[in-house]
């Protein structure tokens, strides 16, 4: 790992766990890391708003904001799947599909949680993995939840890389669809991510209205007809709401 990084965690456990604010020579002596180093490393943590400068006169430091944000993030995390837990099992039961709870790290999917059917479907998807947002219902619903300085970051970042023939990888293409599912309420995944897979998905939302994460019905595409999907809209919508009203959000839609 980069010597830097493993510094500035070092810089980091040792100021939160001092009692009180450090100077730039403490972190160093205790550390046995050169005072132009520390220097250097102690600015761009301050920059990035994980310490702060206790007294300006003193220059020593305590942990900054951006620490309580990140253990935030990771407590948002833990929090959301024990609270959803239950409410995904129901919904698994409810309509006899898989279900699965993801959420959005560095442009990409990852899997937190997922509660198989009790039918034959297996899918890639496995808790930790990592996949695309253009090319599943569970990426869609969130980034349709984007602004336009979001959406063009993200188009900014990502390279669309065709999964199967269904696969979404022109822009214009993929705007036009996140228009639809905000119209519609829900989006879906057509055989965009695998062969032979539906999957209907919406957003989960935090007590300040953003969305954190996804929800999806997977199934096979056979499967499939319009009674189905008003059935998986009508449940997974429910399911959304109930997990997000349990973090807080107060509205009773979901777009």
């Amino acid at each position: 790992m980069n010597t830097a990084i493993l510094r500035g965690i070092e810089i980091l456990k040792f100021v939160g766990q001092s009692e009180e604010p450090v100077t730039i020579a403490e972190i160093s002596k205790y550390l046995d890391i050169p005072k132009t180093s520390v220097f250097n490393i102690v600015n761009a943590l301050v920059s990035e708003k994980f310490l702060s400068i206790s007294n300006m006169k003193l220059k020593n430091y305590e942990l900054g904001v951006g620490a309580f944000e990140l253990g935030s993030l990771y407590l948002n995390k833990m929090e959301l799947t024990k609270i959803a837990s239950t409410t995904l099992e129901q919904l698994s039961d409810q309509v006899g599909e898989t279900v699965f709870l993801a959420v959005v790290n560095d442009d990409e999917l990852v899997y937190l949680d997922k509660r198989e059917s009790k039918g034959t479907l297996r899918t890639t998807g496995n808790l930790g993995s990592r996949t695309s947002m253009y090319s599943t219902s569970l990426g869609k619903a969130i980034l349709a939840t984007y602004n336009n300085v979001q959406l063009n970051k993200y188009f900014d970042q990502v390279t669309f890389v065709p999964k199967t023939k269904n696969t979404i990888i022109d822009k214009e293409c993929l705007i036009k669809n996140l228009d639809l599912i905000r119209e519609r309420g829900y989006s879906i995944s057509n055989e965009e991510n695998e062969e032979g897979l539906f999957c209907i998905a919406v957003p989960i939302y935090n007590r300040v209205g953003h969305a954190i994460a996804a929800v999806s019905i997977s199934t096979l595409k056979i499967k499939i007809n319009d009674e189905r999907i008003r059935m998986y809209e009508e449940y997974i919508t429910k399911a959304a709401l109930d997990i997000s009203k349990k973090l807080g959000y107060v509205k009773e839609s979901l777009f």
